[in-house]
């Protein structure tokens, strides 16, 4: 990927991302959570060299959409790591547990009920984190609350990861079947 286009895409990602906070914190309960975008950019990103500079962007963006809501730099930091961690334990353990998965392929000797597993517990992992970074950062949260957050990212997140392996997989082009050449 040429660097104009990863800068483009980067930005498009950060912008993403910044709708999706402010839509979150305006919104109790938002269909898209700042973590499944956050998940979607580092995983988007992962077959390219430049992730530290993908975990540096996701981080600045964070700490400006906390910026925007009013929060001190010290808290800006905090969300900062809050938006990070998740987002880089689901593309980590995506990429080591489900190599190709995201790209729509290496399905030839993996099966499908395992590989959804795998994805559902990288999903639920990373929802786990951002629900353990936000029981740190927040001392006063509600336990239900705590729970419907934690079932909505990891549904979200598994819902939106096989949503983009479809449109790759079905963009790609498939090979024909077999045939008898007599």
């Amino acid at each position: 990927m040429s660097n104009p286009r990863y800068a483009l895409r980067s930005a498009a990602f950060a912008a993403a991302y910044l709708a999706a906070f402010l839509a979150a914190a305006a919104t109790p309960f938002s269909p898209l959570p700042p973590l499944v975008v956050g998940a979607v950019w580092l995983t988007a990103q992962t077959g390219h060299v430049r992730r530290r500079f993908d975990v540096i962007m996701l981080a600045t963006a964070a700490a400006v959409a906390a910026t925007l809501e009013g929060a001190g730099l010290l808290l800006s930091a905090t969300v900062a790591v809050w938006a990070v961690v998740p987002a880089l334990i689901f593309a980590m353990l995506l990429e080591r547990r489900l190599p190709g998965y995201w790209l729509g392929h290496g399905d030839r000797f993996r099966r499908p009920r395992a590989a959804l597993g795998a994805l559902a517990g990288a999903a639920a992992l990373a929802a786990g984190a951002g629900v353990v970074v936000t029981g740190v950062i927040d001392t006063a949260f509600d336990p239900v609350t705590v729970m419907v957050h934690l079932v909505r990212d990891t549904v979200v997140l598994t819902l939106v990861t096989l949503a983009v392996r479809a449109v790759r997989r079905s963009r790609a082009p498939r090979r024909s079947g077999l045939t008898v050449v007599r």
